[in-house]
């Protein structure tokens, strides 16, 4: 019997979560650009590019960046939230796309989709160290990941813009 109350339970919350991203993926989707535009917010664009870069392009000095240095750039805990937020705004914003090049639209937002996976996944191993007050080897690791994530969508959405609609383009490169 409880077993099947538990069941019952994870179920639920199951269809909650469910429900909850659906209703949040219909409202981006039925947003107009200038919309997803004003709901992302600011990056540190240049510091972010240096994190994710020493990741994406090793060099020779690959210890070049100290974890606390990478979590200032970043903005801290605050800046993986924005990066997350804006995760999913910058797939809306590649979808959007699909309205007028159908095909390189979809590809392209796939592409950053499981970047985002990356990035929510990098920060929610960060929260949890957070959480359990706990300041592990791996924190630089998911600090890259969500930094390289984060740019590689940013810089694939911006590739399509560029080549796909180059009116809209300049808004968007100062934007993200």
């Amino acid at each position: 019997m409880i077993l099947c109350c538990l069941l019952l339970v994870c179920t639920c919350a199951l269809m909650v979560g469910l429900a909850y991203v659906h209703i949040s993926n219909h409202k981006l989707n039925s947003d107009c650009w200038d919309e997803l535009i004003a709901r992302l917010d600011p990056v540190p664009h240049t510091h972010l590019e240096t994190v994710a870069l020493d990741h994406l392009e090793p060099r020779a000095n690959q210890l070049r960046l100290e974890p606390e240095d990478m979590w200032s750039a970043l903005g801290g805990i605050e800046g993986l939230k924005r990066m997350k937020r804006n995760a999913d705004v910058l797939v809306a914003l590649a979808s959007y796309v699909a309205r007028w090049n159908f095909e390189e639209g979809v590809i392209v937002a796939e592409r950053m989709r499981r970047d985002g996976i990356h990035l929510r996944r990098a920060v929610f191993h960060v929260r949890i160290e957070f959480l359990l007050h706990r300041h592990p080897v791996r924190l630089p690791f998911y600090l890259h990941e969500a930094a390289s994530s984060y740019y590689l969508m940013a810089q694939r959405l911006l590739a399509l813009y560029e080549t796909n609609h180059a009116g809209l383009y300049p808004r968007l490169s100062g934007a993200v």
